[in-house]
């Protein structure tokens, strides 16, 4: 039997363990009574809240303030939540609710973003403005991508169907056809074709010669332009002009009236010598046009004829002899 030692001893560790354990008690629901907390409301439309408990934390970017007391039905599509936040949490007009997940548990928690410091503070016992998630972002995004996914292949579906294939098939077999008729079209008709190409060729070397040729003439003009005669009138005539110049400065008014009249004469003999000149190269560029527009001519026929009968490019153009025959 314990000895009346043991007991007391036994009673002195019993009392003084009740005692940490009461006292341990009182310092945890104390803080817990003692501390104040804010209630608000938060409603979610048409959103599923399924992970959210009670008891679940309530965080304000990032730090726990709080927690969630409870969730009720407001409405056939409102839920309403009822959080408690520490007391002085600053939570503004523009603060938002958004759920959000705790790892891969499934389980959420309240999220409380935003709040500008512009903004008035909501009352105590007011409504949180529901967020929006982006998981819940990404998830309404893929559902529309989903749909139009399944439109996409619905009509994927319908150009590959049998009415379709089927018009493919006769579409090439057209094609084929057309093909194999053009070849034979290619292959009876190529030697008029290579004809009609000889006989283009050999217009546009016509329209090369005659082009050289008044190359030719406007080279001869410039060369006669460009003369010693000219230059050597020019050069008399400003000598000329100096020395009227002097005349005059000198009161020499006859000889210089006489000077001048021999000016006048060689003017009037250069005069005749250039219009010569100009006849001589005027003839060699009337017969350049004259050329010039001959071509022409049998370039105006022969595109008159391509276009009243296009078909003269594979067959050649038929003579009187092969139109008797």
């Amino acid at each position: 039997m314990a000895t009346k030692t043991q007991k007391i001893r036994l009673s002195i560790f019993l009392i003084v363990s009740s005692t940490i354990l009461l006292g341990f008690f009182i310092v945890l629901v104390g803080n817990q009574l003692i501390q104040r907390m804010d209630k608000y409301y938060i409603e979610y439309k048409d959103i599923s809240v399924t992970g959210l408990d009670p008891g679940a934390a309530v965080k304000y970017h990032g730090v726990q303030v709080g927690r969630v007391t409870s969730l009720s039905v407001k409405d056939a599509a409102t839920i309403q939540i009822e959080i408690e936040v520490e007391k002085g949490t600053p939570i503004m007009q523009d603060t938002e609710a958004i759920m959000s997940l705790v790892g891969i548990t499934g389980l959420k928690f309240i999220e409380l973003t935003g709040g500008s410091v512009e903004s008035e503070k909501l009352p105590v016992g007011g409504t949180i403005i529901a967020g929006q998630s982006a998981f819940e972002t990404i998830t309404g995004q893929a559902e529309i991508i989903i749909a139009k996914l399944e439109q996409v292949l619905n009509n994927l579906n319908i150009m590959i169907g049998p009415k379709t294939t089927e018009s493919l098939q006769v579409a090439l077999s057209s094609f084929t056809d057309m093909t194999v008729k053009i070849d034979e079209v290619l292959s009876e008709n190529r030697q008029h074709f290579n004809t009609s190409v000889t006989h283009l060729d050999s217009l546009m070397s016509s329209l090369v010669v005659t082009a050289n040729k008044v190359n030719d003439t406007v080279d001869a003009v410039n060369a006669v332009v460009k003369s010693e005669k000219i230059e050597t009138s020019l050069s008399n005539i400003t000598a000329i002009t100096d020395r009227l110049r002097t005349q005059i400065d000198s009161l020499r008014l006859v000889e210089t009236v006489d000077r001048f009249q021999t000016f006048l004469e060689n003017s009037n003999n250069m005069v005749m010598h250039y219009d010569l000149l100009v006849m001589m190269a005027r003839d060699d560029v009337l017969r350049s046009m004259s050329n010039l527009e001959e071509a022409l001519d049998n370039l105006r026929e022969a595109t008159d004829v391509i276009r009243d009968n296009p078909s003269v490019l594979l067959r050649g153009r038929q003579t009187s002899g092969d139109m008797m025959e």
